[in-house]
């Protein structure tokens, strides 16, 4: 009888066996209760367990991945920074976490993005090494090649964020998630992220930053010039003021589909600007606050942007007008207050804000007032002088300042004054 061999393909077979295993469990545990057969990667995608071998640490991950815990292997390959790495070892990472993030995104847009913030990690690592990535391309559109229609290595990872560009700006008219996902993926933090996660910088992220921001404006505008031409449209057949606010209504759709970025309130305060005066020439208070109601959250998040931020003052006024609009159609005087102090904290100089700030000074001044039947605090008097003194240095003009000083002098003469 002849005794069986071990060969060494019988040990290639079990390690490629094995490998396929522990990468299928990863899988699964970066996509959670959404794998299915469908989307299981194919298994050549094992190259990637293969080649995390070579990692410091790697053998004591491995040996719990065998054991069903991948815990400590998914651990070591999302650590910062990816720079160093074999780049066979990034070239998996970066399509694997591109195949994670596909498979995401429907389902859990936040995760998604961090999958594509690693996969663009991956990409940024490899190209800084740049000779794998020559010699692929050669490999692919062969030696001979023209060097014009080669990819420069650093080109690489521009094109993944050109595409998650092209995803997002596809997804502007119907605002699907995987636009979400894009556009997340495309922030100033998940850029920042993916560039540190890498371990490269200077040119490398400054191209990056670039090419991210302008990919994610594009998408934005072609989301937002879906409510700019029907609201010039709607201007043109002079219903703007009808039905201004039922096509505006998109844009808190769209603020959320963003990640509630910044140009999406820019945009909308300055469209409801354009419908809220001519409400307010046609004397349509309660047209302007509901208008204004549900739009109230970004204008508050834009507010705080701008307290928050002094260089963010060229849009300081637009947000302003907000809430002199608000102070106008509140009719609880405090808040009403409340309301128009916060339209000239935004912006001290806007004219519209200190003018209703200076009214309604001049109003609590003669509320005061008014409770002082027949004695008078000599501290409320000199507090109503102050209060007064403010509204004239923020708006001289005002109309309701002389009624207010005058009643104030009526005071002084006929109360009797503790």
């Amino acid at each position: 009888m002849i005794g069986r061999v071990w060969r060494p393909e019988d040990e290639a077979l079990l390690w490629r066996l094995e490998d396929e295993a522990i990468f299928e469990a990863l899988f699964r545990f970066h996509v959670g209760s959404i794998a299915n057969e469908a989307t299981t990667p194919h298994a050549r995608g094992s190259g990637l367990v293969h080649a995390a071998r070579s990692l410091p640490n790697a053998d004591d991950a491995l040996d719990s991945a065998t054991k069903g815990d991948v815990t400590k292997l998914a651990r070591l390959l999302e650590a910062a920074p990816m720079a160093g790495r074999s780049p066979e070892l990034l070239h998996h990472l970066a399509l694997y976490f591109g195949e994670v993030a596909s498979v995401l995104e429907s389902a859990a847009p936040e995760a998604a993005s961090n999958a594509w913030t690693r996969a663009l990690a991956a990409w940024l690592a490899l190209a800084e090494e740049r000779s794998y990535l020559t010699r692929l391309e050669e490999a692919i559109r062969g030696a001979a090649s023209s060097k014009d229609v080669m990819l420069p290595p650093e080109r690489v990872p521009l094109e993944i964020v050109a595409e998650l560009g092209k995803a997002a700006e596809a997804t502007s008219r119907d605002l699907a998630p995987r636009g979400r996902v894009a556009l997340s993926a495309l922030s100033l933090r998940s850029i920042d992220d993916a560039v540190r996660l890498a371990g490269v910088g200077g040119d490398a992220s400054a191209r990056a930053h670039r090419e991210a921001e302008r990919r994610r404006n594009a998408a934005l505008d072609a989301a937002l010039a879906v409510i700019g031409e029907a609201l010039d449209d709607a201007n043109v057949r002079g219903e703007l003021s009808s039905s201004g606010r039922a096509i505006l209504l998109r844009a808190i759709d769209v603020w959320g589909w963003s990640g509630q970025d910044e140009a999406v309130e820019q945009f909308t305060v300055e469209r409801i600007a354009t419908i809220g005066w001519e409400l307010y020439r046609a004397s349509s208070w309660s047209a302007l606050r509901y208008l204004l109601d549900p739009f109230r959250p970004m204008i508050e998040h834009l507010a705080a942007r701008i307290e928050g931020d002094p260089s963010k003052v060229a849009f300081a006024a637009s947000c302003a007008q907000m809430f002199v609009f608000l102070s106008d159609v509140q009719v609880v005087f405090t808040q009403k207050l409340d309301l128009a102090e916060r339209a000239v904290r935004i912006c001290p100089s806007h004219r519209n804000g200190r003018l209703v700030l200076a009214a309604a000074l001049c109003e609590q001044a003669m509320i005061i007032m008014r409770n002082m039947v027949l004695f008078a605090r000599r501290d409320e008097i000199d507090r109503v002088d102050a209060i007064l003194a403010r509204a004239e240095s923020l708006y001289p003009r005002s109309t309701e300042l002389p009624e207010a000083r005058a009643m104030l002098e009526r005071i002084r003469r006929g109360r009797i004054a503790l």
